[in-house]
């Protein structure tokens, strides 16, 4: 099952070491298209003092200067091809900053 570390890798090949970054919209680099991501707090899950299940939400983030079908599907074919579950939570044009952003919510399962 995939983690983290290879979401963040099959991300940076689709966009580049330098356009996928962590953290919200004051790490992003200077460039019209870019992708962050950012933790949602998750649970853990304990028994007989042990951690069973640890589960991890992440919102993944792409900003575009348009709606960009072809880049929006290469990203979910990602997220099926790590089995990740994942949900596109957000897909609209932000005036202010001139782009177009669509985000997924992300869940990571790491088994013990």
């Amino acid at each position: 099952m995939a983690g983290r570390i290879d979401l963040v890798r099959g991300m940076k090949e689709i966009l580049g070491d330098r356009y996928f970054v962590y953290g919200g919209y004051e790490s992003r680099p200077d460039s019209t298209v870019y992708g962050n991501y950012a933790e949602i707090p998750g649970d853990d899950y304990f028994a007989d003092d042990k951690r069973f299940l640890k589960v991890r939400h992440y919102i993944v983030r792409l900003v575009t200067d348009h709606k960009d079908f072809v880049l929006e599907d290469t990203i979910e074919t990602l997220f099926d091809s790590l089995d990740i579950a994942y949900q596109q939570i957000t897909h609209e044009y932000v005036k202010t900053e001139k782009s177009y952003c669509t985000e997924w919510e992300v869940v990571i399962i790491e088994p013990r």
